[in-house]
């Protein structure tokens, strides 16, 4: 009983919360969201030793396998609290077509979830490493995602359901390019319209342009003008990404480092942000980084495969990353989506970035960085 109190009381608090943080002037407020990765349902696949030996304090607080309802629910309690607004699953077209693989299953788990009208929801097409969607299976792969667009929970801009491709430049190629692209495009908003929504909204994810030390660079304006050129042609309606890390950072000397302070990550992905917004043509979202610290996944004796890491990330530099975007939003109004911004990520604790509460790192700090700070910006649109 008391546990059921609790439970009705932290609802009770979230649904007072976003009735307080409505802008009476009718404006947008800050609707942060997260990826959420599901190569946690059983012991494979991305599992490493390094990961459950070295880097053990990762652990979310309900264990490493998140493969059941109640899981799920208490993530979306602990992720409402903490200022998200809607998860961003990863979902990856089974190869063949076949039945849907283990990692799409967490979507189902959260529309089982008694509160799943907490956060709203979309898909990102992770179409990379085997999951590619062709032509041929483009009308199979709408299909399936069918059931999700018309779901009442489903994120929604201009009333369109959004859906997000994990590699733009991917999609266009797997589909035959440009002409085939836009058609298949067109045919997923068809079949939205015929559902009795206004379309569909689509979103490509694309990478920041790298100056010579391996950080973002605004030097090259053309290049950022040609991404925006090229996915409006291609028939998207707007520009995201996934995340902004670097390889290894290179000095003038020649010499390099793996080792990547936070705040320079941070600043990397600002500075995508920035470039999207100053020389593109389409509207952006914008991508934030809870971290990315990829050793479990590395072979200590294959150094070719290493990334730059950022292991000092704090709730307090993370709070100030996400301070830095509502003053983006503000100074870009007209070129951001509907306020709308996405984090790298929930729960990828393999890869290093996530804010999702751990039983060792930063425990719920993190989180509570997010909340802290998507009040501030709201609370701030409210003047």
């Amino acid at each position: 009983m008391h546990r059921l109190l609790l439970i009705y009381s932290g609802y009770g608090r979230i649904s007072l919360q976003k009735i307080l943080l409505k802008d009476k002037k009718g404006m947008i407020n800050l609707k942060l969201g997260a990826y959420y990765y599901d190569g946690w349902y059983e012991y494979r696949g991305n599992w490493r030793r390094r990961l459950l030996e070295e880097f053990d304090c990762r652990q979310p607080v309900w264990g490493w396998l998140g493969n059941s309802v109640e899981n799920m629910e208490k993530q979306i309690d602990y992720a409402a609290k903490g200022g998200l607004s809607f998860f961003a699953f990863d979902w990856y077209y089974p190869e063949g077509g076949g039945e849907e693989r283990g990692n799409n299953r967490c979507i189902d788990r959260y529309l089982q979830s008694r509160n799943a009208g907490l956060l709203e929801f979309c898909l990102l097409i992770c179409n990379h490493q085997g999951a590619f969607i062709y032509y041929d299976t483009w009308k199979d792969a709408c299909r399936r995602w069918m059931r999700f667009l018309t779901n009442e929970h489903a994120l929604k801009v201009d009333g369109k359901p959004v859906i997000i491709f994990f590699s733009a430049y991917n999609i266009v190629e797997y589909l035959g390019g440009r002409e085939k692209a836009r058609e298949c495009f067109d045919y997923l908003r068809d079949e939205c319209v015929k559902a009795g929504l206004p379309g569909c909204f689509i979103m490509g994810c694309m990478g920041g342009q790298r100056g010579a030390n391996g950080g973002t660079s605004l030097e090259k304006e053309q290049v950022w003008r040609d991404v925006g050129e090229k996915l409006y042609l291609d028939g998207f309606d707007a520009i995201t990404g996934y995340n902004y890390h670097r390889t290894k950072t290179t000095y003038p000397d020649g010499s390099f480092s793996y080792l990547l302070p936070f705040d320079e990550l941070a600043k990397d992905h600002e500075l995508v942000w920035e470039g999207h917004c100053r020389f593109g043509k389409l509207p952006y979202m914008p991508c934030l980084t809870g971290g990315w610290d990829n050793r479990p996944n590395e072979n200590p004796e294959k150094p070719e495969g290493f990334s730059c890491h950022s292991p000092d990330i704090t709730p307090i530099s993370l709070y100030k990353h996400i301070l830095r975007c509502g003053e983006f939003q503000k100074q870009y109004k007209d070129k951001v989506l509907e306020d709308l911004a996405i984090i790298y990520a929930w729960n990828e604790n393999g890869e290093g970035g996530f804010i999702c509460p751990t039983k060792g790192f930063h425990n719920d700090g993190l989180l509570m960085a997010c909340e802290r700070a998507v009040e501030e910006i709201n609370a701030e649109k409210q003047k």
